[in-house]
């Protein structure tokens, strides 16, 4: 099921929801008014944008907790994959295919 009224996203978010030619009518659209019947993969939609904001780059300082989030997150898995390629360098694997039965 779909929402029925979705807040303010990114393009991104609302071409993944609703298909890239959907996103591109509504960006097309004025604020203000019903339009539509507007297709995407899930039918068709009357569509009332509400507002329209610009896309901007966040300052540091409110991303970076989750930037430290992540950069731990990457950091944990890059020792993981070396403790793993350490681990499997100790091993030798061979994989024996089963007999074919008639």
């Amino acid at each position: 099921m779909l929402p029925r009224d979705i807040s303010l996203s990114p393009r991104s978010e609302v071409a993944r929801i609703f298909g890239e030619d959907f996103t591109a009518r509504v960006l097309a659209l004025d604020p203000g008014r019903w339009t539509g019947p507007i297709e995407s993969g899930y039918g068709l939609h009357l569509v009332w944008v509400r507002e329209r904001a610009e896309g901007r780059l966040p300052a540091l300082a409110e991303v970076r907790d989750q930037v430290e989030r992540e950069l731990l997150t990457a950091r944990r898995k890059a020792e993981l994959d070396l403790a793993y390629e350490r681990l499997l360098s100790r091993y030798s694997v061979a994989v024996e295919e089963e007999a074919a039965t008639p």
